[in-house]
């Protein structure tokens, strides 16, 4: 199984307001909001703070008439007033799969697609592939009231299985301090990711057996410290947290390459060594048990 995750960019996201009042959960709810620009019958809104627990995506299912109640199709949680409201282009994600980078993408309806926009999640919309053919996947943007769809041909190709990758950007965003910065994108987050993954894997691999069979805590926060140590040295230097960030990650791989740190797995069993020839452990002498002559010396010897 793969877990794939597409992050919510922020064109999706248009006009912003606020909840005039509290709002209580229900069917057809009215919502009072401090303005109604940019809101139209059959659009789609945001309620609450994007990536908490309480938020969640509805369809504004009435035509909005000046600076009138917006009512809501269905309203999870109750809200309180002065809680943001985000009006969404799409309310959905499609997911894609191909066998290769340039192939042809089909979707992966089998495993759920479309997916609604997980609003209340801060990594964005998950889906998991069972199947075991596509190796590379695009996502896109669905409108489920209009149809309307982003170009699938505008999606970046990954090879996305969230579970395999030592820490998800998420945590990676939040640990640099850039949680509520839209403006370091994910494309760049991921490129501090894999450059910590590539020095992890340089400094582990003559201990553990890459790839690994999964991915222990104590991997996931070297991963979080390096990445965003590499992000903040690069924005702030010296004067910054990074190098800091940085010398923790090191402290703790050189721990695990010297083994008084192991990578357990979820059973508490250490995670598969590299195999190294017996002949590589021992130190070499003479005599020794190979020997069936007697030693051609002497304690008189001089050397």
């Amino acid at each position: 199984m793969r877990t794939l995750v597409a992050p919510t960019e922020p064109f999706v996201k248009t006009e912003r307001t606020r909840l005039a009042a509290d709002a209580s959960a229900g069917s057809n709810v009215l919502l009072s909001l401090e303005n109604n620009d940019g809101i139209i019958g059959d659009a789609f809104i945001a309620i609450g703070y994007e990536g908490s627990e309480l938020a969640e995506l509805q369809l504004v299912n009435q035509e909005v008439s000046g600076e009138s109640p917006v009512r809501v199709a269905a309203l999870k949680f109750n809200h309180q007033k002065g809680e943001p409201v985000t009006v969404y282009r799409y309310n959905q994600r499609k997911f894609y799969g191909s066998t290769s980078a340039n192939g042809t993408y089909l979707e992966l309806t089998a495993d759920g697609s479309p997916k609604d926009i997980q609003v209340d999640d801060p990594q964005g919309t998950t889906l998991e592939y069972t199947g075991d053919t596509a190796t590379h996947f695009k996502a896109t943007y669905y409108n489920s009231e209009t149809n309307e769809e982003t170009a699938i041909g505008d999606s970046v190709a990954a090879e996305a299985d969230e579970s395999a990758r030592y820490a998800s950007l998420w945590a990676i965003r939040k640990h640099a301090g850039l949680a509520g910065n839209p403006l370091y994108s994910d494309f760049r987050m991921e490129m501090k990711r894999k450059q910590a993954e590539n020095e992890i894997n340089s400094a582990i691999g003559s201990r553990y057996t890459l790839p690994l069979g999964e991915v222990p805590p104590l991997l996931s926060y070297i991963c979080e410290l390096m990445a965003a140590g590499y992000i903040d040295y690069e924005e702030f230097g010296a004067d910054g947290q990074g190098g800091k960030w940085l010398g923790e990650a090191r402290a703790l791989l050189k721990a695990v390459q010297g083994g008084t740190q192991l990578l357990l797995g979820a059973d508490g069993v250490e995670l598969g060594r590299v195999e190294v020839p017996v002949a590589e452990t021992q130190l070499g002498g003479y005599p020794n048990d190979e020997c069936t002559d007697a030693a051609q010396f002497s304690m008189g010897d001089r050397f």
